[in-house]
């Protein structure tokens, strides 16, 4: 009784590795794409809690409360008074970049913005950008 052994040839070998490079050069350019884009939401919606708990503090508190948007290291805040009431790194924690029209925005008691409130702030990676703009009123759109 004779047992064959079967194997794969260098031809075999060679034609799965063809097909997985042409799968790959395929796939990861839709990955990156992906992979930018929900990194630029998430930093989005790390901003619009930013700015929505900035306003609500100074409601809820009856103080000023301001949402900092710090551009060169990535960073956005909130802080009332002499507490930091909220931090995120967008720029460690999502690779993205922030550009903002102002870098801060301070809520009255009221919940309106006091001063010149009206501000942009731009989230960006890769070729996905959101924006964000705040009104004098409070109002965010996005």
């Amino acid at each position: 009784m004779r047992v064959f052994r079967r194997g794969t040839t260098l031809v075999e070998l060679a034609i799965v590795m063809t097909l997985v490079g042409i799968c790959a050069a395929v796939a990861v350019p839709h990955i990156a794409a992906v992979t930018d884009r929900m990194s630029v939401r998430s930093a989005s919606q790390d901003v619009l809690l930013a700015l929505a708990t900035a306003r609500a503090a100074a409601t809820r508190r009856g103080d000023y409360a301001s949402f900092i948007a710090d551009p060169r290291t990535g960073r956005v805040r909130v802080i009332s008074g002499s507490e930091t009431l909220l931090e995120r790194n967008l720029a460690s924690s999502r690779g993205v970049r922030l550009e903002a029209s102002r870098e801060s925005i301070t809520y009255a008691p009221t919940g309106l913005g006091w001063g010149a409130a009206n501000t942009t702030v731009i989230v960006s990676r890769g070729g996905r950008t959101d924006t964000i703009f705040t009104s004098r009123m409070g109002r965010v759109r996005h």
